[in-house]
């Protein structure tokens, strides 16, 4: 089992890195195709499009293929991608192709998060925190490569490193020994049995469902937003010039990644709903004071605060919802997962209009906002929860007194 959660930690690693690569080599690929910045859009719109169909797909795949097959396919369609776009081809394949890498990160990203929270034993969240960690580290590292690609003249090379590394990950996954294989064929045997057993959602879990949809469709916007208008904010605010104003997404994505370090072991120890409700309020109180705040340096430094808290908050809120919705993990984690790339996608686009409309500060105002949404629903989540708990106990109680 050691053996596959650490190639689970570099699927992961994988996946922070394709979903930065395109946004990182824009500036860079678009001149050279000589097309404009609503082209890039478009390009990255595809490739959340290709995302969210191998999220989708994943339930099927899993049940109907297994999930050895399901992965090794995922990895070859990153692979084929990206050396096809090292070539530089024609403007119709790169679409095409980013499409495709995003296929296979959906896949990965769905199939390798449900695995872990269905089949870790001890310390779900613990193994989840770790595996966000390694996310974290190549959206990180990417943006630091592309640019030293760029400096020597040689960017379309980073299509081929990410090639030959996503090869050489899948030719360690096809290798494996047989007692990894084995766990995960007993995996797939318990996915079928499931999906017979369980096909649907009782109501009370639909309601816990729709709660969570809500919260994933917010939380995806709240990063998103956060990570891809924070320049243009700090530049707004503080009058930063935009390689300062960039280092504070630098600074977010460290916290996150110290945060997600210690995440899982405090959630764990604390319990999932005290920990979520307290990052929530973390996060609310980190962003709304950055209104206030003129000073380049404590701004920072409630950048760092506001990373600490929201670290935790996706994949231990992943590992309570399919804690509160057993036996149906597979296809809980693909929903909401789904659910969280639509809101990124639609969300983003809320934040870049009212940047365009009003003045920067509603747009914390509005990132706030959404943390007080998660608040809100992680509070129905428990108390609706409670709910169906008293009323499963009450009907034990009146059967044994019949």
């Amino acid at each position: 089992m050691k053996r596959l959660f650490a190639l689970s930690c570099a699927f992961y690693l994988l996946i922070g890195v394709t979903s930065v690569v395109l946004g990182a080599l824009l500036p860079t690929l678009l001149p050279h195709y000589g097309r404009g910045y609503s082209d890039g859009g478009l390009l990255l719109f595809l490739q959340f499009f290709g995302f969210l169909v191998g999220v989708l797909l994943t339930p099927f795949m899993a049940l109907h293929m297994g999930r050895k097959s399901m992965l090794a396919i995922a990895l070859g369609s990153i692979v084929i991608a990206c050396t096809i776009l090292g070539v530089l081809p024609s403007w119709n394949w790169v679409i095409v192709m980013a499409i495709c890498i995003g296929f296979g990160s959906g896949i990965i990203e769905s199939s390798i998060g449900a695995f872990t929270i269905e089949f870790t034993e001890e310390q779900k969240a613990v193994a989840m925190s770790k595996l966000d960690v390694y996310f974290a580290l190549g959206a990180l590292l990417m943006p630091a490569i592309v640019s030293l690609y760029i400096w020597f003249g040689i960017w379309n090379l980073t299509f081929y490193t990410i090639s030959f590394l996503t090869f050489i990950l899948l030719l360690f996954w096809l290798t494996m020994p047989v007692s990894a294989s084995t766990h995960l064929t007993q995996a797939d045997i318990r996915t079928t049995e499931r999906s017979v057993e369980q096909a649907r959602y009782s109501g009370q879990h639909r309601v816990l469902l729709g709660i969570f949809i809500i919260f994933f469709f917010v939380y995806m916007g709240l990063e998103l937003g956060l990570m891809n208008f924070l320049p243009s904010i700090l530049t707004e605010t503080l009058q930063l010039q935009g390689s300062v104003a960039s280092l504070g997404v630098s600074v977010l994505w460290i916290a996150m990644i110290i945060g997600r370090m210690f995440s899982g072991k405090i959630a764990e120890s604390a319990g999932y709903i005290p920990y979520l409700l307290w990052s929530a309020i973390g996060t609310f109180c980190f962003l709304v004071a950055m209104v206030f705040i003129s000073s380049q340096w404590v701004t920072y430094l409630l950048i760092f605060g506001a990373g600490i808290f929201m670290s935790g908050l996706f994949c231990i809120a992943l590992v309570y919802a399919n804690v509160l919705i057993p036996g149906m993990t597979e296809r809980t984690t693909s929903i909401l997962i789904a659910s969280g790339g639509i809101g990124g996608s639609v969300l983003q686009y809320v934040i870049g209009w009212s940047m365009s409309e009003w003045p920067v500060a509603a747009s914390l105002w509005i990132l706030g906002g959404f943390t007080l949404i998660l608040l809100l629903a992680l509070i129905l989540t428990h108390l609706w929860n409670n709910r169906g708990s008293r009323v499963v106990d009450s009907l034990v109680h009146q059967s044994k007194e019949g």
